[in-house]
């Protein structure tokens, strides 16, 4: 292989990965973190568990569905990465189509598994049903993966923030869905993973034993309802670094919320499933 053709190789694959990373909800960054603070709240047996189909921890498939989403016999799944509720923040699916909604397809995973059912699956499927679940509740709580696809009227839209909320990061102009994949590194850029686990982590046993209660798709509704928050937080063509001390911790609150709640949901699913 000639050198000019090993250059446009290793070119080729950053491209890709870089255009895989731009879909990711959260960003690699941002599921890293979720996984592990999901690992802290493990029951024993739903660690053990976890190990044994998966070998590696959590974190090491946190985006593994992303790399493969366009890949056969996973391109179903690329409609998966978020959940879509109508006027009335009823889960719809995309499209209205129910099945091609991250909620819909965490609870159905759930259901396929639980009470001991898991042990009727191959190891395979198993872990690529756990490797679905790592990656989707976490999708499911970032901001910009909420859907709000129909009942809401274009005046509601405007109203609501949905349309014309590009902002700017150092002068370039930055896509609201952009800006929430990668809150967690905008907000704190010299943070490592272990300190945002010790600043997110904070919620106590009861907090937690409320925020796990009812199912995914009642989880969707919930966020669905909290993110609507998220829409008037800037104006279109604000600039980041300009922000008050007011916005930033308003936005900050939402990614500490967003992603414990995505942490504990996961562990939660988790520990149901390897329950018996």
């Amino acid at each position: 292989m000639t050198m000019n053709r090993k250059i446009l190789i290793v070119v080729l694959a950053s491209v890709a990965i870089l255009n895989v990373q731009s879909a990711m909800a959260w960003g690699n960054w941002g599921h890293h973190i979720i996984t592990y603070l999901a690992e802290k709240h493990l029951t024993p047996e739903a660690k053990e568990k976890c190990q044994h189909y998966l070998k590696y921890r959590l974190p090491h498939y946190s985006s593994w569905m992303d790399y493969w989403r366009h890949s056969d016999p996973f391109k179903e799944s690329s409609y998966w990465h978020s959940s879509y509720v109508d006027e009335n923040y009823k889960v719809v699916g995309y499209k209205g189509d129910i099945t091609r909604d991250a909620a819909y397809q965490v609870e159905r995973i759930v259901k396929e598994m639980e009470n001991g059912k898991y042990h009727n699956l191959s190891d395979s499927l198993v872990a690529v049903n756990l490797k679905l679940l790592i990656h989707l509740v976490p999708d499911m709580h970032c901001p910009c993966h909420i859907g709000y696809p129909k009942g809401f009227t274009t005046a509601r839209l405007k109203e609501m923030g949905l349309q014309g909320t590009s902002l700017k990061v150092k002068g370039k102009k930055c896509s609201r869905h952009k800006f929430w994949d990668g809150s967690p590194q905008y907000m704190h850029p010299k943070w490592k993973a272990d300190k945002f686990i010790t600043a997110y982590d904070t919620y106590t046993p009861k907090q937690i034993k409320k925020i796990c209660k009812g199912t995914p798709l009642k989880w969707s509704s919930q966020n669905a309802k909290r993110m609507v928050k998220t829409l008037g937080i800037w104006d279109q063509g604000d600039e980041f670094r300009d922000f008050s001390k007011e916005q930033r911790q308003q936005i900050d609150d939402i990614v500490h919320e967003q992603v414990a709640y995505g942490g504990y949901r996961l562990a939660s699913v988790l520990n149901r499933i390897f329950s018996k």
